[in-house]
């Protein structure tokens, strides 16, 4: 192991920042980093060139230096005790880290014409708002867009992405209207997933390039003047009992839909 003081007291100033960060998501907006947990996360961090900082136990080091060695970033060492002190997961790697945040603001030049995006709008639930962006990392969306959701970089979002959150395109979107301007001025087709009797069975759609399918909040949906600026509305057809589906399913479902051909 290379010769490195070794954190054992909470009270030291990169241990509480860490833990500040995970719990205050004014200060992560404030300081532009968030905190990653688990060897997997760190290294597509490291890889993806969004670390900042590496907080490893000797132990850890030890075993994976060689995944999590990336000649630009120093671990800093942390005792074991430490490890349980920062980790939000019952069974500790011993591997954390701070990474720069990658949510960008929207622009003129930030969409594309033949670009597909996914507008969520008011999505509240972590676990959800993860899954979605892992799967439009999987089936290749062109950015997400958020408005108002809950916070990309809370812990829990963070791990439900599997390493996602650091390829996925995020931007922050206005509200409706001026979102939809940015969108028209490329040309991009806006599609409301709702529960509405005049909907169109996705299955029934041709998306193609230059698209953008917006949806709502898990428990409110699309609000009135979100679906009004969308030129159709969409559903996923269900020949079962159920009203509807969970956010991020339906995400999943709407998205293949959109790439498929």
């Amino acid at each position: 192991m290379e010769q490195q003081t070794l954190i054992t007291s909470k009270d030291n100033s990169l241990i509480r920042r860490y833990r500040r960060i995970c719990e205050d998501k004014r200060y992560r907006n404030t300081e532009h980093v968030f905190a990653a947990e688990g060897l997997r996360l760190v290294c597509e961090a490291l890889q993806e060139g969004h670390c900042a900082s590496l907080y490893v136990t000797e132990a850890a080091w030890e075993k994976h230096a060689g995944e999590l060695r990336d000649g630009l970033t120093k671990p800093v060492f942390i005792s074991e005790q430490i490890a349980r002190h920062l980790s939000e997961t019952e069974h500790p790697q011993g591997v954390f880290a701070l990474c720069y945040s990658t949510k960008k603001p929207l622009r003129k030049d930030t969409l594309r014409r033949d670009g597909r995006y996914l507008v969520l709008y008011e999505l509240q639930d972590p676990g959800n708002m993860g899954m979605i962006l892992r799967t439009a990392d999987a089936f290749g969306i062109d950015a997400v867009l958020t408005y108002q959701c809950c916070d990309i970089y809370s812990p829990k979002v963070v791990r439900a992405t599997m390493g996602a959150i650091f390829r996925m395109p995020v931007i922050e979107a206005p509200p409706a209207m001026p979102l939809h301007l940015h969108l028209e001025e490329k040309h991009l087709r806006s599609y409301a997933a709702v529960l509405h009797p005049d909907a169109k069975p996705v299955t029934e759609c041709r998306f193609g390039k230059g698209c953008a399918v917006w949806i709502g909040n898990e428990g409110n949906g699309l609000p009135e003047d979100a679906v009004a600026e969308c030129e159709e509305k969409i559903i996923i057809p269900m020949q079962g009992n159920a009203e509807s589906l969970n956010a991020a399913m339906a995400a999943g479902i709407l998205m293949w839909e959109m790439v498929k051909g």
